[in-house]
């Protein structure tokens, strides 16, 4: 920048940051949408930054056939939804999401957190299963 002191991002930097664990099971049988109590907040420097947020968890079935629906949220705000069937009876496995969220369009303070329910069949779906950790980490990405 010539030495004038001015301060410029170069695209594509990560900025900032913010991760947070839970390591309580969380069990659903619900056909709605409940917290799974994963959540991050984040304060973005720039309108116009995007932020990466990645999401990873064990999982847990009790019945062949069960699946679960997650959507991953941003405040109020529904940002995608993915469903995730593990067959087989009492199987055990984890699911992760990566999204790029170019919309937060502020720099206020968002919350970014995941919500699940049983879709399908009629087992228990478990999140963190035997406390299992589970990781939710928000990075903004500078443009």
């Amino acid at each position: 920048n010539g030495g004038t002191g001015a301060t410029s991002f170069a695209p594509g930097k990560v900025l900032q940051v913010q991760s947070s664990t839970k390591t309580t099971e969380s069990t659903t049988t619900n056909g709605s949408y409940v917290d799974t109590g994963l959540q991050v907040n984040i304060t973005p420097s720039s309108t116009s930054s995007k932020i990466l947020v990645v999401i990873g968890h064990g999982m847990n079935y009790t019945t062949s056939g069960t699946e679960a629906k997650f959507r991953l949220k941003r405040d109020s705000t529904q940002l995608t939804e993915y469903i995730v069937n593990l067959d087989g009876t009492g199987s055990t496995g984890g699911s992760s999401i990566a999204y790029l969220d170019t919309s937060h369009n502020t720099t206020s303070q968002v919350t970014y957190y995941d919500q699940f329910y049983r879709s399908n069949g009629s087992g228990t779906v478990y999140i963190c299963p035997n406390n299992s950790t589970a990781t939710i980490t928000a990075m903004e990405i500078s443009v």
